[in-house]
């Protein structure tokens, strides 16, 4: 599709423009039709979509600690539940057949969630807490 303003007609199907004296589209055998091929909207094409900002970085502070880390565990994975991030620390491994082995170390377990997040973790656990 040129839009050639001498061109007599163009095929409806396809757009090939065509000089006087046809009348079928060669390559579609579709009838002709009168008159230079249209052109395409010469409006731009929309802009892409201006990228998500990035969440600027922040501390992770406790909201709970607890004596063993499966307590930990399973107040973390609640916040995470009703969509609060949540991790705890220290986050070791140190399992023996299931028992958290952490505990002898005298360390508290705590639950860490983000600092602009706080409140909807404290909400949680107090909930917890009550139940």
């Amino acid at each position: 599709m040129t839009g050639d303003p001498a061109a007599a007609a163009h095929c409806p199907t396809c757009g090939t423009e065509y000089l006087a004296g046809f009348d079928v589209c060669a390559d579609d055998r579709t009838p002709l039709v009168p008159g230079p091929a249209p052109q395409p909207d010469p409006r731009p094409e929309e802009p892409p979509p201006a990228p998500k900002p990035v969440e600027a970085p922040f501390r992770w502070v406790p909201v709970a600690r607890f004596g063993n880390q499966d307590e930990a565990r399973l107040l973390a994975g609640r916040l995470e539940a009703e969509g609060v991030p949540a991790t705890i620390f220290p986050d070791a491994q140190f399992t023996y057949y299931g028992r958290d082995t952490t505990s002898h170390l005298g360390q508290p377990i705590e639950v860490l969630v983000p600092e602009h997040r706080v409140g909807e973790a404290r909400v949680v656990v107090e909930a917890l807490e009550r139940a």
